[in-house]
């Protein structure tokens, strides 16, 4: 019901015409609703939320496509070239791109502006319950610090916006990525300052306090490292930030994380972009079979320990594996072969990935795309009703909420930032092993040293949230993208990614530089 309530608000809120202006980055919004009609009553400020919020559902970028960032890393590949993204891997990146380079930068400052159009007439209305106002304030100070995130991590040096902005002000010069970064945490402080200091489950899709505790914790995470070194002291701090985080725990079942009939309940989902079949659906389904956007690489099935414990790579079972025919032109032998990647392995690779255009067997083998590495994506699959009504693959009505936030992240995160600070105490070892029981893995073994754990953590980062769009963020913040340059497809052999190290900062958009007339300055080396 609570899924229900929301959407109906945020379907109407969909109609307000907050803002229709297409010039720089809709920082000049030129419509918006009248302050004589509008803005006067609690009712109207949650319509004017909920389109923040269904903002998010629908940039593809953080629905059915979020974890396509997964194809910028050594994950997988994108079907159809998604987001320009197979042109970045292979170092082909310019200021005039579309996809990501665009769209990612252009779309967050949209968001901006429209909380910016909020927040103004939140702290302007005098009638609001202190409480209400408190929580409105929060909730957009959240989404500005969310959206000023983006751009941050991936642009570096860019224009910070804290307010709505006059036609004068329309273009405005980039500040350095340390003041948007603190920038960035003014706001997540106020924020957590007046959110309510409950569970997401029990906000009815709202963000509370702990979650935005858990951004703040996540986006500090990638500043704490510089050149791959983490900072001790703001490593420090972040281990107190998410001890604070209360009133969550793992879901049970890794694979119910991922579908809808048990996400509204979840104790573990922190934040996720909501959908709900049929008028605010995704075609997530569609995307991950009939049109097989997502291809993990096999260095990621690879990554997946057997059952139990003890690496894949080197065993008896991955010796055994006849590559000529799992790679060959017989599809069927190909098939079968391919099938024994999966026996006695960790069961998140199950959970995670399928393999030769069979997600479903029992329906049929999709078709009408190129099989780029023999695998696709299980995870967010709604398999029961795939199977109830078969129409899932065929059309933009899956109704699973995107996972954005997670307490096995913030389990990952205590244990990295831990492990950094102090080594591999009990507190590292009982976030990890919790995290690896519910996936049936053995404890890690006592007396590992900090090296040690480090790989362990760093595998279980790979693993537990493959595919969810986070892999290139953590080889970002560990300074080890240039390694994909190392990864070889067996099957999919015109993979052939490429890495400078300016890509660690992608260009701005070409067309925004040209709109700003010399106020806003390209990114070096661009």
């Amino acid at each position: 019901m609570k899924k229900i309530k929301l959407y109906t608000i945020a379907a109407i809120a969909s109609l307000l015409p907050l803002f229709s202006c297409e010039d720089f980055l809709d920082l000049n919004p030129t419509t918006q609703p009248s302050e004589t009609t509008f803005w006067k009553t609690e009712n109207d400020f949650n319509m004017a939320l909920a389109g923040i919020y269904g903002q998010m559902r629908s940039n593809i970028y953080f629905n059915e496509q979020f974890g396509l960032f997964d194809a910028l890393s050594d994950n997988m590949y994108a079907g159809h070239n998604e987001g320009s993204s197979g042109d970045i891997c292979r170092g082909n990146i310019d200021s005039n791109m579309g996809g990501y380079i665009s769209d990612i930068f252009k779309n967050a400052y949209s968001a901006v502006a429209r909380v910016n159009m909020f927040l103004q007439e939140v702290e302007k209305n005098t009638t609001l319950p202190v409480e209400v106002k408190n929580r409105l304030m929060g909730e957009g100070l959240f989404f500005r610090a969310y959206h000023h995130s983006w751009v941050y991590l991936l642009y570096g040096d860019v224009p910070v916006v804290n307010k709505v902005l006059t036609m004068e002000e329309q273009y405005i010069p980039k500040e350095s990525a340390e003041t948007v970064y603190e920038l960035i945490m003014q706001d997540y402080d106020k924020a957590i300052e007046n959110l309510p200091d409950i569970t997401y489950s029990e906000s009815a899709g709202h963000i509370t306090r702990g979650t935005a505790k858990a951004f703040k914790a996540k986006l500090m995470l990638q500043h704490a490292y510089k050149q791959g070194v983490p900072d001790i002291q703001e490593m420090t701090e972040i281990i107190s930030i998410l001890g604070s985080i209360e009133g969550y725990s793992l879901q049970p079942e890794y694979s119910d994380l991922f579908e809808d009939s048990k996400q509204e309940d979840s104790p573990e989902i922190m934040f996720s972009v909501k959908n709900l079949a049929p008028n605010a659906a995704s075609g997530y389904d569609m995307y991950m079979t009939n049109w097989l956007m997502y291809c993990p690489l096999r260095n990621l099935i690879d990554e997946f320990e057997l059952e139990g414990e003890g690496e894949w790579k080197g065993s008896a079972a991955a010796l055994s594996i006849n590559e000529e025919v799992l790679n060959g032109t017989d599809d069927e032998a190909a098939a079968l072969e391919r099938a024994k990647l999966f026996e006695g392995r960790d069961k998140r690779l199950k959970a995670t990935i399928f393999h030769s255009m069979r997600p479903f067997p029992e329906i049929r083998a999709i078709a009408g795309e190129t099989d780029f590495t023999g695998f696709g994506c299980y995870k967010y699959l709604q398999r029961n009703l795939t199977l109830q009504k078969g129409d899932l693959l065929d059309g933009s009505v899956s109704p699973q909420d995107m996972i954005h936030m997670r307490y096995g992240y913030v389990l990952l995160m205590i244990a990295e930032a831990e492990n950094e600070v102090n080594g591999p105490t009990q507190k590292v070892y009982d976030a990890i092993n919790s995290i690896r029981r519910r996936a049936g893995q053995n404890e890690l073994k006592a007396g590992l040293t900090q090296d040690e754990m480090r790989h362990k953590i760093r595998h279980e980062w790979r693993v537990e949230t493959a595919l969810e769009g986070l892999r290139y963020f953590e080889m970002k913040r560990w300074h080890i993208l240039d390694e994909i340059e190392n990864i070889k497809d067996p099957k999919f052999v015109d993979y052939q990614p490429k890495f400078e190290e300016k890509f660690y900062y992608w260009p701005l958009p070409q067309s925004e530089i040209d709109k700003a007339g010399g106020i806003l300055i390209q990114n070096p080396n661009y």
